[in-house]
C-alpha cells in the first residue's frame, strides 16, 4: 500500500491522531503556567476536554463510515450529491457541531469562557494571544452558514 492509498483509506485515523496529540500537548503546556492561572481549574480542563472530543467527532463519524459503511475512500466525502448516508452523516455532524458551538458562544458566554479557559489550545493553538470576544462571536455565528454551504 503506497502513501496515497494509506491516506485515502485512513485519513480519519490520521486526523484523530493529530486531535489527540494537540489535546495532550496542550495539557502538557499548561504545566509551565503560573499556579493561580484560571486555565488550571477543573472547569477549564472540562471545557478543553469537551472541546477536544467535539473536534474529534467528525473524524470518528468518517472512520465509522469507512470501516462499517459503504464509503471506500476519503474522496467520496467530496461527493454528497451521491446521497451516501455516511457522507450525509459526516456533513451533518460538522453542521451540528457548528450550531452547538455557535449557541454556546452566543447564548452561554462561550466567547469569554473560551479565552479565559484556553479551550483553543485543545486544537493546537499555542502561543497565540486570546482573540477579542467580538471576533469569536462573529466566527461562531458564521460557522453554521459555512458548514451548510
Amino acid at each position: 500500500m503506497n502513501l496515497f492509498q494509506f491516506f485515502s483509506q485512513y485519513f480519519w485515523a490520521v486526523c484523530l491522531t493529530f486531535s489527540a496529540y494537540n489535546y495532550l500537548t496542550s495539557e502538557h503546556r499548561l504545566i509551565s503556567l503560573p499556579p493561580g492561572d484560571l486555565r488550571h481549574t477543573q472547569v477549564a480542563q472540562r471545557h478543553r476536554r469537551w472541546f477536544a472530543l467535539a473536534a474529534a467527532m467528525p473524524w470518528c463519524v468518517m472512520g465509522y463510515g469507512q470501516l462499517i459503511g459503504g464509503v471506500p475512500t476519503v474522496w467520496h466525502y467530496f461527493r454528497p450529491q451521491d446521497r451516501n448516508p455516511y457522507v450525509i452523516a459526516w456533513i451533518g455532524s460538522i453542521f451540528m457541531l457548528s450550531v452547538v458551538y455557535a449557541a454556546w458562544v452566543l447564548f452561554d458566554d462561550g466567547a469569554r469562557k473560551a479565552n479565559q479557559y484556553g479551550v483553543f489550545s485543545a486544537l493546537g493553538r499555542r502561543g497565540v494571544k486570546p482573540k477579542p470576544e467580538w471576533q469569536i462571536k462573529f466566527l461562531a455565528a458564521a460557522g453554521p452558514f459555512f458548514a451548510a454551504a
